[in-house]
């Protein structure tokens, strides 16, 4: 199964129990920027602290998982970085409907911090998810995270991560 598919089958499975069924510590906090509503502007920065720890849920491939939600209107612009000294944090983004990106900074190498800045293409729900870069890394972490009216002059540090390249042909004789 798929880290896309692990976690939207994780997100609806969380969202069927009712509330004393779910654990703690994957209780999902929810920003107030309704979706229909026109604010002059956008909500605050939000600061959560959280720690990455044996019980928590993870993915099928074995990393703890914390996620966050926010609501934003379709072209608002979400930005989310999470600092840790304790782990190689990572940052999974999901938007209403499933659509999912993945954040990494470790290939300009830095493995303690990580950012995501992108546009809302739809209005909704979106799930902000703190994992880390490889499998049963635990340790506490800070997640920053705000709803923006227009875009940030920081919108093109968040690097996404892309499928990599395939190899050049070799040369053929002559």
């Amino acid at each position: 199964m798929t880290t896309r598919a692990t976690l939207l089958a994780f997100l609806a499975l969380t969202a069927c129990g009712d509330a004393a069924d779910a654990p703690e510590a994957v209780a999902p906090e929810t920003a107030t920027v309704a979706p229909d509503a026109a604010p002059a502007t956008a909500a605050p920065e939000r600061v959560y602290t959280g720690t990455l720890q044996d019980g928590d849920d993870t993915l099928v491939s074995g990393e703890f998982l914390d996620p966050y939600e926010v609501i934003a209107r379709e072209g608002q612009w979400i930005r989310a970085q999470v600092l840790s000294g304790d782990f190689d944090p990572y940052l999974m983004v999901l938007s209403p409907t499933g659509d999912q990106t993945e954040v990494d900074d470790s290939a300009a190498g830095n493995t303690s911090m990580t950012k995501a800045v992108l546009e809302a293409t739809e209005a909704g729900k979106w799930t902000i998810v703190v994992t880390s870069f490889a499998p049963g890394e635990t340790g506490d972490y800070e997640l920053t995270f705000d709803v923006l009216d227009t875009r940030p002059d920081d919108a093109d540090e968040g690097q996404q991560v892309m499928e990599p390249e395939p190899p050049a042909e070799p040369p053929t004789d002559v």
